[in-house]
């Protein structure tokens, strides 16, 4: 984040100042640049005065560039630059013009960097260029995609249940609150073996300047990008202007969090023996969460059944997945409701009884906190969806 000159720490160097206007005995320079390097900087033995009259500028300054780092600030209103400060106007824009004023007679001197000091320019290395298809499903046991390859990114996030894919002579196994990305052209195919159901997200996209490293890993999705995939789904589902380009940026912004995530090590253990226990720990326990969905878990029950204290369960899922574990239980039931809900097995009623809410108005609240939508609104989107797949079906003949 750039200062301003306006800022209270560039009145070590200068200040705002528009009173030079009024000397008709200043000297004034006219000066045009386009190149956004800074390879020296200037010193002048009087106070000099900038005004920029062309284009956009920033001013890299320091008191003594062999002991001091340069600072950087982007040039707001007309500047005065204190004697004794060497100092570079830069271009921001393609091209910058811009006065100095000086008393006459006013030496200067150039301090000549080692190392050229270039603008570095906000521009983005990831871009999403299209995304060619997207599938919610809910898949049922025994499901198998027999495999395929083309030539897009592919990711698919899974917010419940197990999906099993081979790509080429590897195996992964994507659990719930995860997700994989395949590279292009790599053949691969998913199929659910576990006893029960398996629903994900699958997004087919065109892109550019993605790290390979991110690349056939599985990533256990922490609260924040399970809300970048609930902003994606949101977009999508609602019929607005800007509904591609805001699917589009979540998605962006998606892959850029596992690339930031993938790179820092701030949260986790010092050594891979702790890392490799709490990674099977953290495993068990969720395990044990979707296992006992259906009835009120206390964190007390957790940390009973795995002989650890209640600080400990909370560092292991605020260092590896970033959220309590209460409102990872929270936000897990929530998700079964979804599936349930799609399924149409039960009444919403029944399901929120099912999951151990404490009454229907409460679970009601929840999940519209959560996803914007009442639930009995959701099953009656999903029910018009399926009424129109149906239609259209028979309509083009590929249901008698």
């Amino acid at each position: 984040m750039y200062n301003k000159t306006t800022s209270v720490n560039f009145l070590q160097f200068g200040k705002i100042s528009d009173s030079f206007k009024d000397n008709l005995n200043l000297k004034k320079e006219t000066i045009t640049q386009t190149s956004d390097f800074c390879s020296s900087l200037t010193r002048y033995n009087e106070n000099i005065y900038v005004e920029i009259t062309e284009g956009m500028a920033l001013c890299r300054i320091v008191n003594d560039p062999e002991y001091d780092s340069i600072q950087t600030y982007a040039i707001h209103r007309n500047i005065r630059i204190n004697k004794g400060n060497y100092f570079a106007i830069v271009p921001m824009t393609g091209k910058i013009v811009y006065n100095l004023y000086y008393i006459p007679g006013t030496k200067s001197s150039s301090y000549k960097l080692e190392t050229p000091y270039p603008f570095k320019r906000i521009v983005p290395t990831i871009q999403i260029k299209e995304i060619v298809a997207y599938y919610y499903v809910v898949k049922s046991p025994n499901y198998h995609f027999p495999g395929e390859s083309h030539e897009y990114y592919e990711l698919t996030y899974v917010d419940h249940g197990s999906l099993f894919t081979d790509v080429g002579s590897s195996n992964y196994t994507i659990g719930s609150n995860s997700c994989m990305i395949y590279g292009p052209n790599q053949w691969h195919d998913q199929k659910v073996i576990s006893s029960d159901s398996c629903s994900y997200l699958t997004v087919i996209f065109d892109a550019s300047g993605i790290d390979e490293k991110i690349i056939n890993r599985v990533y256990t999705c922490s609260r924040f990008l399970v809300q970048m995939i609930d902003n994606f789904v949101k977009a999508s589902d609602q019929n607005i202007q800007y509904r591609y380009d805001a699917m589009i940026c979540n998605l962006q912004n998606f892959i850029i969090s596992l690339l930031q995530v993938d790179s820092t090590e701030q949260s986790k253990p010092t050594t891979p023996i702790n890392q490799h226990f709490e990674d099977r720990l953290l495993e068990e326990i969720i395990t044990f969460i979707n296992q006992h969905l259906y009835e009120p878990l206390p964190i007390e029950q957790i940390c009973e059944e795995f002989s650890i204290s209640r600080s400990t369960l909370q560092n292991l899922f605020k260092n590896n997945m970033q959220i309590a574990p209460k409102q990872y239980i929270n936000e897990t039931k929530l998700s079964r409701s979804r599936v349930l809900i799609r399924k149409s097995e039960h009444t919403i009623s029944e399901i929120s009884s099912m999951l151990g809410f404490t009454s229907i108005h409460y679970f009601s609240r929840k999940f519209t906190q959560r996803y914007g939508i009442t639930p009995s609104e959701y099953s009656k989107k999903i029910y018009d969806e399926d009424a129109g797949a149906s239609i259209s079906q028979r309509q083009d003949g590929r249901e008698m």
